[in-house]
């Protein structure tokens, strides 16, 4: 033992340098120049002042109205200016770690300075400019980058000029390192209104004294584009010179460009202003409410609140459904307003007549999965549940196809189908319901980018992608195998306290030939407490005894990069030295449903976590590995830093699993039955056994 303790010790002191070592990370912060670059723009205003229903004071900084009673120096100003640009920075270095982009200072400064008015929503791959980068910027020219950039300026569907000087400004320093350029005097645009149709880009920039060259063509159902309109009736060519900035309507054919009539212009979502004081950027369903406020599908309350929590009325969710799905819009067929759409939900079959009675009270989320998928023409799907609660064959359809997702709770994917639907979830479920395409099969490999809930994620240069062949995988009673003579496959079980007293002889002669044993947990309270699980030493020893290879796992809810050393020391001092045949592994898990000390995690810091727990178990003599499924795999982990490590990856219910990047287990199934273990238990099938 005192050998143990002596070992633990001294990785404890080597471990209190990797901070600013092994785990540090380049990053930018603003020049002196970059700041004042947005002095310049900003402009200096000693006392709070309103815009757009948001106070600010200073150089632009966020603030409340009584937050300075006393007028700002220009000093105080640039500190709180300073500070404010921190978090900025932050989102920035982010992005550029992620994708592994190289940039200079004056990039750096010029792309603090667009995100400090625009905050983080333009860092979408879905977006040019986020898309530029992540390609490598140099395959474009200048026009093309100008138009990235200054694309982002408008207010709803309306051009603000000073918005679009600025962002060019900021795109010649991007591009060629001018603090103080003339690039206002460069370019001009033209704004295009699709009159009813569509058109990729509404404000195209031009430099001056070109010619405008092609126009782009807009599209608008059974019409045929005659031409774009300037307010005199005069059509554009694209032979006329560049001078001044235009706005012009697209004219479709049988129409006259001297009476173009006015049609509404749809909003761009990358140019939504968020206007409720109760939804952030950093909430899970942020995005939906966005793209579904700027299209005008939802709004939200008189006082600025959006209300994500409150529950949705079924005449409402039944309504933002069958229209999402394409239904279009209904005429009351009774007293009440939504009438005409719970006609329509019992004609397609989505509700039997009577299973709705009070469209003004809540509908359950177990009624939302059916009702969903009727509309969408997708069945009854069988398989097993991914779901803890619910056995729903609706529920699984929409869960296969990326509308509906569940909550985790310690590991378990739960759904609460008989709670009833909110606003939040209703909009993250229009959203994919709208952008849902049936029978599509997205090739990462190919297209470059991963599909995961309605949204678009860019292959991860360096991040190996998963060898294995999905056709060759068989379920057979709660056995899966992979059928390729490549590999030689493995069967595991994965335990704790919860499976109670386990024969781990009759375990070892059913087949199981490895198992990962709980050794202890952090408790997700606000505490935080390093937990032993009580039967771990008799599960380890027993399970050894039987011939059964182990690894152990630690439940972990670290928040800090000291709380994952502690967890990894504390695993270190009850394997005490012990021999494991398979890894240590760092199991952090998010909480649904119950308030948690990891609500809002950064991934950034759990990377450094997930770094710091591996490193330590490794200096201690085992193998580390991580455990994590598709969102943190996806939207959390920076997978570019974890490549040294080997990945446990859980789905649960599908017929091959869905990660695109590499993992070396995969925990198939939390409902396996195993001769030995009287309770439902994790399985795993490991392609490389240790």
């Amino acid at each position: 033992m005192k050998k143990i303790l002596s070992m633990i010790l001294c990785v404890a002191l080597v471990l209190t340098l990797l901070p600013t070592a092994a785990l540090a990370v380049e990053t930018f912060t603003a020049s002196d120049a970059g700041i004042e670059f947005i002095k310049k723009f900003e402009g200096f205003r000693p006392e709070p002042y309103e815009d757009r229903g948001k106070w600010y004071v200073g150089y632009g900084t966020s603030c409340n109205p009584a937050d300075y009673p006393v007028p700002l120096t220009e000093e105080e100003a640039d500190l709180l200016l300073r500070q404010a640009l921190m978090s900025k920075e932050k989102v920035v270095n982010d992005l550029l770690r992620k994708y592994d982009i190289t940039i200079t200072q004056y990039q750096f400064d010029a792309l603090l300075s667009f995100t400090y008015t625009l905050g983080s929503q333009w860092i979408n791959p879905e977006y040019r400019l986020c898309s530029y980068l992540i390609r490598g910027i140099h395959h474009y020219d200048e026009v093309e980058v100008v138009n990235a950039i200054a694309t982002w300026c408008h207010q709803g569907t309306t051009v603000l000029n000073h918005l679009a000087d600025r962002r060019l400004q900021e795109a010649y320093l991007f591009l060629y390192g001018q603090y103080d350029n003339n690039a206002a005097d460069m370019y001009t645009y033209i704004h295009f209104k699709p009159n009813g149709g569509e058109v990729e880009n509404k404000t195209v920039f031009f430099p001056v004294g070109r010619a405008y060259g092609q126009l782009p063509v807009p599209e608008l159902k059974g019409k045929i584009f005659a031409g774009w309109a300037l307010a005199d009736g005069t059509l554009l060519t694209g032979d006329e010179i560049a001078i001044s900035n235009l706005t012009v309507t697209a004219v479709w054919e049988g129409e006259s460009s001297e009476q173009v009539p006015e049609v509404e212009e749809k909003p761009d979502v990358g140019t939504w202003i968020n206007p409720y004081s109760d939804v952030d950027e950093g909430d899970w369903y942020y995005q939906y409410v966005r793209e579904l406020s700027a299209k005008k599908v939802v709004n939200g309350y008189p006082d600025g609140t959006f209300q994500p929590q409150k529950s949705l009325s079924a005449g409402e969710a039944l309504k933002l459904i069958l229209l999402a799905a394409g239904y279009g819009e209904r005429a009351a067929t009774g007293r009440h307003w939504a009438s005409g759409y719970l006609t329509l939900a019992e004609q397609l079959g989505c509700l039997r007549p009577g299973e709705v009675t009070d469209l003004d009270q809540p509908i359950t989320r177990d009624l939302i999965a059916k009702v969903t998928a009727i509309a969408l023409g997708v069945g009854e799907r069988q398989g097993i549940s991914p779901f803890e609660d619910s056995e729903s064959g609706y529920l699984l359809a929409m869960y296969e196809e990326g509308i509906l997702e569940g909550s985790i709770v310690g590991g378990k994917r739960y759904f609460y189908p008989e709670s009833d639907i909110i606003r939040s979830e209703v909009c993250a479920i229009v959203s994919r319901v709208g952008n849902w395409e049936k029978d599509t099969q997205n090739d990462p490999a190919q297209s470059g980018y991963i599909e995961y809930f309605g949204k678009k994620i860019p292959v991860l240069k360096n991040v190996a992608a998963a060898p294995y062949d999905k056709n060759l995988f068989v379920l057979n009673g709660d056995t899966m195998y992979y059928n390729d003579p490549n590999y030689t496959t493995a069967l595991g079980v994965d335990v704790s306290a919860y499976q109670g007293e386990i024969d781990w002889e009759a375990v070892a002669a059913s087949g199981i030939e490895f198992a990962f044993v709980r050794l202890g947990f952090r408790g997700y309270g606000e505490e935080g407490t390093l937990n032993l699980d009580k039967n771990f030493q008799k599960n380890l020893e027993e399970a050894k005894a039987a011939g059964i290879k182990v690894g152990v796992y630690f439940f972990s809810q670290a928040i800090t990069v000291e709380e994952a050393y502690e967890e990894a020391l504390f695993v270190l001092e009850h394997l005490a030295g012990a021999a494991l045949d398979y890894p240590v592994v760092f199991d952090w898990e998010t909480i649904s449903g119950a308030k948690a000390r990891t609500d809002g995690m950064d991934g950034d810091v759990l990377t450094d976590c997930a770094i710091a727990f591996c490193e330590t178990v490794e200096l201690g003599g085992y193998i580390p590995m991580i455990y994590y499924g598709l969102h943190l795999g996806y939207e959390m982990y920076d997978l570019t830093r974890l490549t040294d490590y080997d990945v446990w990856y859980p789905q649960y219910g599908a017929k091959q699993p869905g990660m695109y990047y590499n993992y070396r287990i995969w925990q198939y199934t939390d409902k396996g039955s195993v001769p030995g273990i009287d309770t439902k238990v994790d399985m795993n099938l490991a392609f490389l056994p240790y």
